[in-house]
């Protein structure tokens, strides 16, 4: 029987269909391999507040991307983006289920420690930078390519196109989609023994943990404490460059200000960050940084990890308040001391990052940094308490992180600083001299 032109061509195209959209199993079960979703462009009318503004391509457009595609590759998973041009954007060595939050496997034990572990991950943006090699795009303009897991929901993320001019490769174009809601779900779970449903209103509508005590003895093995002599520099201003220099605007208050110090108060607000993935200034985010203001103790210990047992360091910061009586610790541990770069204060944006929470990624990294890192493995923590030893929120108090390197004229001195909420500013900057140098 011959089969007409017009019924041939259809055949085809279900048959191809069939291949890009899912495979059959050794059972002969339908398998979708291909989930797509929209992705959706801001202008400047839509994002007033974007502190690429000023900083972005001159070519820069909000017309880039006609949808993309959540691709299942065996048993991991990938992405590809389909553009207006014509052309698309696939990724080789990547596995998209690294960005899903996991618990460190020495945290699975304890609930709460489980809890504040995977929302935490959640809270924290993580974006990953893709160099040519590490992407394939018929456009070889397109000289970079990063995707962002950001801090929202479980579901709201980005990509950014970057396109070089002159000796600069600045960002060209910018998408938000929703990572597919189902399938999300079902990975997380995969990762965390079903854990999703119980967290849900944490991972899907930011609904705050409660705040309950933090049992160290589970994040580390205390060994001894380490001789050092520490100074608070926070009455200076941080270097306003790179990323810093782009955010400047989103500090609604204090307006203008000199040092750190005038924003370790409560009064300090920020632009917030709103859904899809934006600064908004007109939803002022307040803070409780007037628990920075006084130092009044810190502390450096010799730990060993609970996973690995190898030696790491532990910081100890005692913030209390005279005049409301409150009491703030930070503690930061799990550190390897030789991951820090050796670095001059000028260049402190440079500086080995991480985010508050347990076994997190770093907000931004490499592919090779992004595959390298092992949360389930990680003995990274970062975290603060009342005077009490009870959780409390760095998102809500108005901090995201540190930034650690050593001095490049003194190997012995070690330079931490805070990062603001949403890395808009730096608000505290102090320095650890050790007697010797720690490992």
């Amino acid at each position: 029987m011959t089969i007409p032109a017009t019924k041939k061509v259809a055949f085809l195209l279900l048959i191809a269909a069939s291949f890009f959209l899912g495979a059959c199993s050794d059972s002969g079960e339908i398998i979708q391999t291909r989930f797509e979703f929209k992705i959706k462009e801001l202008n400047d009318g839509e994002y007033p507040d974007n502190p690429d503004i000023g900083y972005r391509h001159d070519n820069y457009t909000t017309n880039a991307f006609k949808k993309g595609y959540l691709v299942r590759i065996k048993d991991s998973y990938s992405f590809a983006f389909h553009l207006t041009s014509g052309d698309s954007i696939t990724f080789t060595n990547f596995n998209a289920i690294n960005f899903i939050p996991e618990t460190p496997e020495h945290l699975k034990k304890d609930h709460y420690l489980n809890k504040l572990a995977l929302v935490n991950q959640e809270w924290n943006r993580n974006q990953v930078k893709f160099l040519p090699g590490e992407f394939k795009c018929g456009n070889k303009k397109i000289a970079r390519v990063d995707i962002a897991r950001n801090c929202l929901n479980s579901y709201l993320w980005e990509v950014i196109l970057y396109q070089k001019q002159g000796d600069k490769v600045l960002p060209y174009a910018h998408g938000w989609f929703n990572f597919p809601k189902e399938k999300y779900r079902e990975l997380f779970n995969e990762r965390n023994d079903d854990a999703f449903e119980p967290l849900k209103e944490h991972l899907e509508n930011w609904h705050d943990p409660e705040s309950r005590f933090v049992n160290k003895t589970l994040l580390r093995e205390y060994v001894g404490e380490v001789e050092i002599a520490y100074e608070d520099l926070s009455d200076t201003l941080y270097p306003l460059k790179a990323a810093r220099r782009k955010k400047r605007k989103e500090v609604i208050w204090p307006k203008q200000y000199d040092s750190m110090r005038e924003l370790q108060s409560d009064s300090s607000t920020f632009a917030t960050f709103s859904p899809p993935g934006f600064y908004n200034k007109n939803d002022p985010r307040h803070t409780e940084l007037g628990r920075f203001k006084y130092l009044s103790g810190l502390h450096a210990y010799d730990t060993w990890s609970i996973q690995n047992r190898r030696g790491v360091l532990e910081l100890e910061f005692n913030f209390d308040d005279p005049e409301t009586g409150r009491m703030t610790r930070l503690f930061i541990g799990g550190l390897n001391a030789g991951d820090f770069p050796y670095l001059s204060p000028e260049d402190a944006n440079e500086g080995w990052k991480s985010s508050m929470g347990f076994g997190n990624h770093s907000f931004y990294e490499s592919l090779s940094e992004f595959n390298a890192h092992n949360t389930a493995k990680s003995n990274y923590y970062a975290y603060l308490t009342d005077g009490d030893g009870n959780w409390l929120d760095s998102h809500k108090v108005g901090i995201d992180g540190p930034i650690f390197y050593w001095d490049d004229e003194n190997p012995q001195l070690l330079h931490v600083w805070l990062l603001s909420f949403e890395r808009h500013a730096l608000i505290g900057h102090y320095t650890i001299l050790f007697s010797t140098k720690t490992n």
